[in-house]
């Protein structure tokens, strides 16, 4: 086969998405290239579910892109097949025709299994970004009692769900998001059992979420306490937004459903901190958590597509 016999059809597998992709590398160009001012002078406190709610952004942006490679793959080789036809005026042997198939489905067949891959994942990243929202509102509610709560708190190479500072003490709050299983009995369903140690749903036990509550609740203590300069100790709850929580042990750490918190925030054995100490805790916090810049892509990332 002649290469002027392949030219045709490879400018036209390969010229013409450069020249989409020009399109688009210009046009985004342009608009960040235009001078204008953003009206906040300040940036924003994260928002619940804010470092799930990019990678969401992220995610879907790969996807949508997969999504276009997917439907256009087929019409894209069976036009490059009838350029080739076109432009060689040749009579085609079956082996080359063959070989057109085999080449786009298995690009087809990539980018099927990618796509699947892809929205496998979305669905377990929205559900625990939709859990993190459904605890933060209800926390958030705690601000009426003056409380201050911040969310998606920024540690080390990890991120705490939310924070809650008032007089009672400091709670750091992780967020599981599970979905539970279908049957008849729509209660047992929604029953999880906690013995101090471990959570036992219906479809499996999990001790990590404990731990990991434990761990953070530790970290927090250790970072509060260096940059105030005082010893304080922060406590872990678990929330487990839609389950009914059935404690059989007074051990271990408060794992409840969000909708308990006015009633645990309320009952729970304080610590007691002082005005002046909320307001160093709180002064810390904010800055740490006050890092989205307005119009940035990560505050673009709030509101993930469904």
């Amino acid at each position: 086969m002649k290469f002027s016999s392949i030219l045709p059809p490879t400018i036209f597998l390969l010229g013409l998405p450069a020249v989409y992709f020009l399109i688009l590398y210009l046009f985004r160009s342009y608009y960040r290239l235009k001078k204008r001012r953003s009206p906040f002078t300040q940036n924003f406190l994260r928002s619940p579910g804010h470092s799930l709610s990019i990678k969401l952004s992220s995610l879907n942006e790969e996807l949508s892109f997969n999504l276009v490679l997917l439907i256009a793959m087929p019409l894209y080789f069976f036009g490059g097949f009838l350029s080739h036809v076109y432009f060689t005026q040749r009579e085609i042997k079956p082996e080359n025709i063959a070989l057109w198939i085999i080449f786009g489905s298995v690009l087809t067949i990539f980018f099927l299994y990618k796509t699947l891959k892809l929205l496998k994942k979305r669905r377990n990243l929205r559900l625990g970004y939709e859990g993190e929202i459904a605890v933060g509102q209800e926390l958030n509610q705690l601000m009426l009692d003056g409380n201050h709560v911040y969310h998606d708190f920024p540690a080390d190479k990890f991120n705490i769900d939310h924070i809650v500072v008032g007089r009672s003490g400091i709670f750091a709050v992780e967020t599981k998001a599970r979905s539970k299983p279908t049957s008849k009995n729509r209660n047992e369903d929604a029953m999880v059992e906690y013995n101090g140690k471990m959570l036992m749903f219906p479809n499996g036990d999990d001790y990590k979420i404990i731990e990991q509550a434990e761990r953070q609740s530790s970290w927090l203590s250790k970072w509060i306490s260096s940059a105030i300069g005082e010893q304080v100790a922060a406590r872990a709850i678990v929330a487990l937004p839609g389950w009914f929580v059935k404690r059989t042990s007074a051990d271990g750490i408060s794992v409840v459903n969000p909708k308990q918190f006015p009633s645990l925030f309320k009952h729970i054995k304080p610590r007691t901190l002082s005005d002046d100490m909320i307001s160093r805790i709180v002064h810390q916090l904010e800055q740490k958590c006050r890092d989205v810049v307005p119009g940035s892509k990560a505050h673009a990332g709030e509101q993930p597509s469904a």
